[in-house]
């Protein structure tokens, strides 16, 4: 079970579809790239406006743990819960992100932030994650963010960056019992002592 890459591939989907007006822009505007931080890409020759994860720690969450096995709610990648009842005694993990979006024009920055906080995105109350591949909403909280700053790239070209500091909620299920549901019923009493 990826469940590494499936929380990855989760928040790089979500952050995707984002479009920022400008005047040298189509009508549907700039669009707005996202991808992984890759250490030998340079901002100095990426396009803007851009969209950088980075996938920073992964622990465990010791304060949703509990022991024992329990019930799935879901169904893990590569499972049928069709045909049984899915049991496993999950660990609770905590993923952080750190999402840093760079742009040349402070308008522009500001426009991504203000877009970013609407429900479907990063809000602060109510920001949620889907995850397509086992068919879960996952919690995301926004633990830092949006933070405005201002820089220059190594060409010293002005950069505009806002930072996001988010925290997803994930299980690492060790091992997966498939319960099968029960097909029949025998109800032959016998007397005591016979």
């Amino acid at each position: 079970m990826p469940w590494i890459t499936n929380e990855d591939a989760a928040i790089k989907a979500k952050l995707q579809g984002l479009a920022v007006k400008d005047t040298n822009a189509p009508d549907d505007g700039l669009p707005v790239d996202v991808r992984f931080r890759l250490p030998e890409n340079e901002l100095a020759t990426a396009t803007f406006p851009l969209i950088v994860i980075e996938r920073t720690r992964i622990e465990p969450d010791h304060d949703r743990e509990h022991r024992g096995t329990v019930e799935l709610g879901y169904t893990p990648e590569g499972y049928d819960s069709a045909k049984s009842y899915l049991a496993a005694d999950p660990i609770p993990y905590m993923f952080e992100y750190q999402v840093t979006v760079y742009t040349r024009k402070q308008r522009h920055a500001a426009s991504i932030a203000q877009m970013l906080s609407a429900r479907d995105y990063l809000h602060p109350r109510w920001a949620y994650l889907e995850v397509p591949q086992d068919g879960t909403v996952r919690r995301l909280e926004v633990a830092g963010g949006p933070e405005f700053n201002e820089g220059r790239d190594s060409q010293g070209k002005r950069l505009w960056q806002v930072d996001y500091l988010l925290h997803v909620s994930a299980e690492l299920l060790d091992e997966i019992a498939e319960i099968k549901p029960v097909q029949t019923v025998e109800l032959t009493t016998h007397p005591l002592g016979q």
